[in-house]
């Protein structure tokens, strides 16, 4: 078991991810200017740990998207805000049984009227 957790993961991007993080990192409007390098460095943070450990999100159940059910979600913030976490990150890992060789990204971008949960279902669908 040692073993599984000490290789990594590779970490893939469905179709549209790099665009949702360069948008969120661009000019998120829940984050302040002074926010947007700390939000970049978050989001790397989570392409680490992902990499390191393809477990570190929940397991989404089969509420508004059941097509979601087998992917994991990770609720993610700045440090210095309080409050709930504004944003997620939902991926799905490949093969979902056993050891994972691939951890897919579907979405990174705000919770806000399950924006990121919409997302990662159209890319679903297409196979993302």
């Amino acid at each position: 078991m040692s073993q599984e957790r000490d290789r990594e993961v590779q970490v893939t991007f469905a179709d549209g991810v790099r665009d949702d993080v360069a948008s969120l990192v661009a000019s998120s409007p829940a984050v302040s200017n002074t926010e947007v390098e700390a939000l970049g460095r978050r989001i790397a943070e989570l392409l680490v740990e992902c990499k390191a450990n393809p477990y570190v999100g929940e397991v989404m159940g089969s509420g508004r998207h059941p097509e979601l059910s087998g992917c994991r979600r990770v609720r993610f913030d700045l440090p210095t805000h309080e409050g709930k976490p504004r944003f997620r990150l939902i991926y799905r890992n490949e093969p979902s049984d056993g050891a994972p060789a691939e951890c897919r990204w579907l979405a990174v971008a705000p919770r806000a009227g399950l924006r990121a949960h919409r997302q990662a279902s159209q890319r679903s669908r297409r196979g993302g």
